[in-house]
């Protein structure tokens, strides 16, 4: 490509400027002319030339562009920090894709217990993986689960690790062994489907767990019994409960007006920032993310805020007590929760929460 100075111009005359080039051996082309303003191209070796007889002329030059080898010349001599940057980033790229900078578990067992596995094998965030050997890791991480299989895969600096249980096969049944049908925790009869022996519950009744739901026995008509097993399903209703306490006041949140901002570095998932002198606050953060070398800078501003007590009724701290209780009766659930109730009473709120249990 031919180096070109492309030089856009204003001023009176354009056509003796013209013929002054010409009378001086420059070669112009690619002349456009709107109203005063002109553009012109010349050889990137006589640009010198006509800008200094452009400005000899009194033209207003409104600017000059260097096209060819001789505009990439200029443009690496004018940003000489631009190559360096470059070749810092290639290198830091080569150098990060020899680490680990982030590991994705998937699968059937828990995210630490896989880590915890990796961990064992030297393997973590920011560990050297150049020379992993993912077969020997595979297997490793299989034997100390004891699952099925484990998958890893490397992405660049990325370690993607997915872990499949052993599928458990259920012992065969003895139909001709009698079996009961027991409650498994506390509860209120819902529904009862008896599909072989003798129902011992009814709808509506409250049973404790260990008590029996189904025998297993079938009678005849005669008297005799005979032992079964005992197949069904019958489903309880289940609860937990939580109350919240009514002292005439309520509860709110409200910042100090004391703000602190801060700008940190998250790498290989641990963020390095400084730590917010604030025991209680709001915290509102904004990510850049740097590809591909999986570096977040991230601006943390925190604002101080305070609990206060202000006198209110009943009626206006209802929310927050149903809340509160609901909150409660939740640490106790170890079920999901269908529906839930609140009781509201002169001195709190109660919250109950439902749940079903289906038990064959």
């Amino acid at each position: 490509m031919r180096s070109k100075c492309i030089i856009t111009f204003s001023g009176l005359n354009l056509r003796h400027l013209l013929d002054a080039l010409c009378r001086r051996n420059i070669t112009v082309w690619g002349v456009q002319r709107h109203g005063m303003t002109c553009t012109i191209a010349v050889s990137a070796r006589q640009a010198e030339q006509t800008i200094a007889l452009l400005r000899e002329k009194c033209y207003n030059i409104e600017n000059i562009r260097y096209t060819g080898l001789s505009g990439a010349l200029r443009f690496a001599k004018k940003h000489s920090v631009l190559p360096l940057l470059m070749i810092l980033c290639v290198a830091l790229l080569a150098i990060s894709s020899q680490f680990c900078l982030k590991i994705v578990v998937s699968g059937d067992y828990a995210a630490d217990d896989v880590l915890n596995v990796l961990a064992d094998a030297k393997i973590s965030v920011g560990s050297n993986i150049s020379r992993l050997n993912v077969d020997s890791l595979e297997n490793s991480i299989a034997g100390k689960l004891d699952a099925m299989y484990a998958v890893v895969k490397r992405s660049g600096s990325v370690l993607y690790v997915n872990v499949v249980q052993k599928k458990q096969i259920a012992p065969p049944i003895d139909m001709n062994k009698r079996r009961d049908i027991v409650a498994t925790r506390d509860g209120t009869v819902t529904s009862v489907v008896c599909e072989q022996g003798t129902a011992a519950v009814s709808v509506g009744d409250r049973v404790k767990k260990g008590d029996v739901l189904i025998k297993g026995e079938r009678t005849y008509s005669d008297g005799t019994c005979d032992q079964v097993y005992a197949l069904g399903n019958v489903e309880l209703q289940i609860t937990a409960s939580g109350f919240a306490r009514f002292d005439g006041y309520k509860r709110q949140v409200s910042e100090t007006g004391r703000v602190f901002e801060c700008t940190g570095v998250v790498l290989w998932g641990k963020e390095y920032a400084a730590e917010c002198p604030f025991d209680s606050y709001t915290l509102q953060t904004q990510s850049r993310y740097l590809y591909p070398l999986h570096l977040e800078i991230r601006r943390n501003v925190y604002r101080e805020t305070c609990i206060t007590a202000v006198p209110a009724s009943l009626q206006e701290c209802l929310l927050q007590l149903q809340t509160a209780a609901y909150q409660q009766a939740l640490s106790y659930c170890d079920f999901a929760v269908i529906s839930v109730r609140y009781d509201n009473g002169a001195d709190g709120v109660t919250a109950t929460l439902y749940g079903a249990v289906h038990i064959t």
